[in-house]
């Protein structure tokens, strides 16, 4: 009985120290050089939250759960997740052009650009740039869009395509984004500190972000929505979504598996797909220069895990916080793609 007890003793600490503790974690953002971030960690029905570091709002000051973050490129995977509850109401199909939807002038110059459909946004194979132009410039939405090769054929990520599918959504709802993304996202799962445009009640609660020299710089007060990159949200929030993502329509997304330029990653519709030693995770980074942010998702085990900074630094903390919590294997970032 008594070898038991201590074995008994020895696999509780074992768990308990699987995970990286606050201190860890916060050693970890410090080395980094990353000054604040959120972090929550999901194993079933059992929920972790962190904030950890520091906030800019207008005066430095400790970082908390209700912290405003630039999602960045996580504002994707929202959009095919409503994509896919209109695609189940039979209200768009995944492989009807989308020209047919919406006419899009930036296009109409190129025939090949009038073939896309929901899919090749979904999966990056539309054969569009990631940006024509940068997308913060006036002359961005209204400049001409042009394929690189022909859509479906290849990989090639864009923020482009989903402007398209975004325009294509709005035109069919008769909405703009953000309303869309309130009635079917932001109210339903009860994420309060979302929004794809900047609302007063951020001012006090949104952190700038800080480049590599630590200086602070911006905080992305977006004026309309762009579903390619313009949540702001928290960590908290977002995962909201994840949890509903994983149990609605993260299946879907997983079934298609389109090869990127990095053989162990894949992409599926709206979301990237990892392969490593240990399993088949979810997976999707987010880059506005000064924020950084990500998550993995481990659908077998229905296992969250999502980061946001406040820093250009932020995605250093991906492999080692992969590796305390799903486990020691090859993860793969951004720098591939």
């Amino acid at each position: 009985m008594k070898i038991f007890a201590l074995s008994l003793i020895s696999l509780l600490i074992a768990i308990h120290t699987a995970f990286a503790q606050p201190a860890t974690i916060d050693k970890l953002r410090s080395d980094s050089k990353v000054p604040g971030l959120q972090f929550v960690w999901i194993d079933k029905d059992k929920t972790t939250n962190y904030s950890l570091g520091t906030a800019y709002t207008g005066g430095k000051q400790g970082l908390n759960a209700n912290t405003i973050f630039q999602a960045a490129s996580l504002s994707k995977v929202v959009l095919a997740y409503v994509c896919l509850q209109l695609v189940a109401e039979k209200k768009i199909a995944l492989d009807t052009p989308l020209y047919c939807y919406f006419d899009y002038p930036r296009i109409k110059n190129d025939p090949n650009s009038k073939k896309i459909t929901a899919r090749m946004v979904l999966n990056h194979t539309t054969g569009w740039p990631n940006w024509a132009q940068n997308p913060m410039q006036k002359g961005w939405s209204t400049s001409a869009l042009k394929t690189q090769f022909e859509p479906g054929t290849k990989w090639n990520y864009s923020g482009e395509g989903f402007v398209f599918l975004q325009l294509v959504i709005q035109n069919i709802l008769k909405k703009d984004f953000q309303q869309i993304a309130k009635e079917r996202v932001f109210t339903p799962l009860e994420m309060k500190n979302s929004s794809f445009i900047w609302e007063e009640r951020f001012a006090k609660t949104a952190t700038f972000g800080y480049n590599g020299k630590n200086e602070i710089t911006e905080r992305g007060e977006f004026f309309l929505p762009n579903a390619a990159f313009s949540l702001l949200t928290t960590a908290t929030d977002y995962s909201l979504f994840l949890k509903a993502l994983l149990k609605q329509h993260l299946s879907t997304m997983l079934t298609d598996e389109v090869p990127t330029n990095t053989k162990q990653i894949f992409w599926g519709l709206g979301i990237g797909i990892q392969k490593n030693e240990i399993g088949k995770f979810a997976w999707h980074w987010g880059d506005n220069g000064d924020y950084k942010a990500f998550f993995i998702i481990n659908p077998e085990k229905e296992q969250i895990m999502v980061c946001f900074t406040n820093s250009i630094n932020g995605l250093k903390l991906m492999k080692p916080l992969a590796n305390s919590y799903f486990g020691n294997a090859s993860w793969y970032d951004a720098n591939g793609l």
